[in-house]
């Protein structure tokens, strides 16, 4: 009891007896268990959860349609592998967490703390400075990461020392995401800290919007096509717009399958527009999303799927019910810390 009221005399929150710790400012702990919730409980839904619930989900390759009838055996050590290699690169993102508190405290880049806009900013105005610094940062992780993945790809050195370990994951599993070497790690995760000097941030957002990217990269590897709903800005202002059609220049999860089989090809993560403009994409890309899109119309319209709509709301509902399990975990185990500490 005594240990609980001296970490809330230094700082910490507590609501009906939870310690709630703070999103920034907790050191590398704090950081390294944020983000394991968010990686182990998003990447355990996404393989689990929404195929168990979304019955008509639809493969993204033949490969991963043969799943099925592959020994249980063989995938739970690739998911054993893959969950024990992610702890490298979970551990350099946490690093890189930190690092990003020490350029808040110091003063040295463009974050800020405190209110989010001036004093008496609308709701309104919050919302939209908020989604302009979601898609500013979304273009420029796109642009980094495409260039540093095809950097990857196309120095030998970087390729079979690096990079290979990424690929040992010929078909791809949720928790495939941060099954990479620290190296490459150290490279992806490095433009986290490089957007602090670019433009203003504020720490908080700065923080949720990496913890988030965690989970686009699960979904990424998600080995069924989520789309239209890949949870991303862009992708949902697209569905305001044009529904679930597909779009030409946003990513899906076949376009990065596609990649896993095709190594050479599809090196961006949100947009199409860089492998567009230097002709790295995937021909028969457009063609084989619109054949999934079919099939998933009709995996849904029939054997009791109920749907395209009931297909969608089923999947918002896992996906809400990921990122409210992954606060759990997260509050669960900081509070089971707190206690045996």
């Amino acid at each position: 009891q005594r240990q609980r009221e001296r970490r809330n005399g230094a700082g910490m929150a507590s609501w009906n007896g939870i310690s709630v710790p703070p999103l920034v400012g907790g050191g590398f702990p704090i950081a390294a268990l944020q983000l394991c919730s968010v990686y182990y409980v998003g990447a355990l839904a996404v393989h689990a959860l929404i195929p168990h619930f979304a019955r008509t989900i639809t493969p993204v390759s033949k490969a991963e349609a043969r799943r099925t009838h592959r020994a249980p055996a063989d995938l739970r050590r690739q998911i054993l592998r893959e969950s024990f290699l992610s702890l490298g690169p979970i551990a350099v993102k946490a690093g890189v967490f930190c690092a990003v508190e020490l350029i808040g405290t110091r003063g040295w880049g463009l974050l800020y703390d405190g209110p989010l806009l001036r004093a008496g900013a609308s709701v309104p105005a919050k919302a939209l400075a908020v989604a302009g610094t979601v898609l500013a940062l979304d273009f420029l992780h796109d642009t980094w990461f495409y260039f540093t993945h095809l950097l990857m790809h196309k120095n030998r050195w970087l390729l079979a020392n690096v990079h290979h370990l990424h690929h040992q994951s010929h078909v791809p599993t949720p928790f495939s995401g941060y099954s990479l070497h620290v190296v490459e790690a150290m490279i992806v995760f490095l433009d986290e800290i490089l957007v602090c000097f670019l433009f203003p941030i504020h720490v908080n957002v700065h923080r949720l919007y990496h913890l988030y990217t965690t989970l686009i990269h699960i979904g990424g590897h998600a080995s069924y096509e989520l789309h239209p709903l890949v949870p991303s800005l862009e992708q949902l202002l697209y569905i305001a717009w044009r529904g679930d059609s597909v779009s030409r220049e946003l990513n899906t999860v076949l376009y990065h399958n596609m990649h896993h089989q095709y190594p050479s090809k599809n090196f961006s993560l949100y947009f199409t527009h860089w492998d567009r403009a230097l002709e790295t994409i995937k021909p028969g890309y457009e063609d084989e999303i619109g054949r999934i899109k079919k099939e998933q119309a009709v995996r849904a319209e029939g054997g009791g799927g109920g749907g395209l709509r009931r297909y969608y709301s089923v999947l918002v509902a896992c996906m809400g019910s990921t990122l409210a399990l992954s606060v759990l975990a997260y509050l669960a185990a900081y509070n089971a810390l707190v206690w045996v500490l």
